[in-house]
């Protein structure tokens, strides 16, 4: 299957699942790349800002089409209960040309309505999701989820 895995990643801590989950998909990566500068104390409370008024981020325009994959795993930390901008603005871009989807977030755990947001604006189901907290990162007990989530993208 080909694969593509793209994702957003402020700290470094989505970056990492997604490496882990294209290694363990033999897929390519793609990073999504805002144009704002979010670094930083003041960048984190803009971010959230940003993502409760769903203000739309500028990104650059990606370096791979999604339509041109089986497969496209979409990644997103968790900005004030709500996938990133960035995030949001590829999904929204290239809506209704995803063969087919699959989204994983990264987050403290609050994140309420997340997937089934992506969804929507994706305009497809997905064939999987992956929740991964901040503490399960760190203590690493997110290694089994990552094989389990891989796993049912293989099917």
């Amino acid at each position: 299957m080909k694969a593509l895995v793209v994702y957003y990643s402020r700290k470094g801590h989505t970056a990492q699942i997604a490496e882990q989950i294209a290694k363990e998909l033999g897929a390519e990566t793609d990073v999504i790349i805002d144009k704002k500068k979010r670094g930083g104390p003041f960048g984190f409370l803009g971010s959230g800002k940003d993502s409760m008024n769903d203000v739309p981020a500028d990104i650059e325009e990606p370096k791979r089409d999604p339509a041109g994959y089986e497969l496209v795993v979409v990644g997103t930390p968790i900005w004030a209960g709500q996938a990133c901008t960035p995030a949001r603005a590829y999904i929204r871009k290239f809506s209704g040309r995803f063969p087919e989807v699959a989204f994983f977030i990264s987050c403290s755990g609050n994140y309420k309505t997340t997937l089934e947001d992506l969804a929507k604006m994706a305009g497809k189901a997905p064939k999987a999701t992956l929740v991964v907290t901040n503490g399960e990162q760190k203590n690493g007990a997110h290694a089994a989820k990552v094989e389990e989530f891989v796993g049912k993208l293989r099917v």
